[in-house]
């Protein structure tokens, strides 16, 4: 979830970051549904358990089109709509690269992208309240606290896969995202937020480049 730094000084600004966090909530709508889709019938689910992961991402997924649809009337607020703006295509390319690959999806879209975004988010709410912006400040404080039990939601499911391996959850995580992911772990990171979300520092700080 990493959004370039924008001057936020005008409402141009603010919307530019508000649409680059919309644009990741979209995509974050269909990154939960195609969990739900591609991998509830996964042989590594218990039959017993398809039900709970089912209904696990289908709230992510709710969640997901709330705040999307929150930022959407913020831009309209301001003047914009979404689509004003050029938008990336890093997760879809993720969620390419881990189509047919069930746990390094589960690493890569909520323990690597959604993670990241809990190290991004603090610092885009300060800025916005600095500009005078408390109303889309107030907006990523919900998303921000609610991306918590995303990535717990990630965190629970990846020790579920990662306890039929012989390696530890750990190792197994890092062998997944060296060889799926792409792009580049940075630091420094959220430890409060990532550690309430069940990720250990064992998990990421062995991938950080700084």
């Amino acid at each position: 979830m990493d959004v370039p730094r924008r001057r936020l000084g005008s409402s141009q600004g603010r919307g530019a970051l508000l649409h680059a966090v919309a644009h990741i909530e979209l995509n974050a709508i269909d990154l939960a549904a195609d969990m739900i889709a591609r991998f509830t019938l996964h042989p590594a689910l218990r039959e017993s358990d398809r039900k709970r992961f089912a209904a696990d991402w289908t709230s992510v997924c709710d969640d997901e089109a709330r705040h999307f649809l929150m930022l959407a009337d913020r831009l309209e607020a301001l003047g914009l709509s979404y689509g004003d703006y050029p938008a990336h295509n890093g997760l879809w390319e993720a969620a390419h690269s881990t189509r047919d690959n069930f746990p390094a999806r589960v690493a890569i879209a909520p323990l690597v992208l959604e993670a990241r975004g809990l190290d991004v988010t603090p610092n885009m709410i300060n800025r916005l309240n600095g500009a005078g912006d408390h109303k889309s400040a107030q907006m990523l404080q919900v998303i921000y606290d609610e991306e918590i039990g995303h990535v717990a939601t990630g965190a629970r499911w990846f020790k579920y896969l990662a306890a039929q391996q012989a390696d530890s959850a750990e190792s197994y995580f890092h062998e997944l995202v060296r060889t799926h992911f792409k792009g580049q772990i940075k630091s420094p990171f959220n430890e409060k937020a990532r550690t309430l979300a069940g990720l250990a520092r064992t998990y990421y700080e062995p991938l950080s480049v700084n």
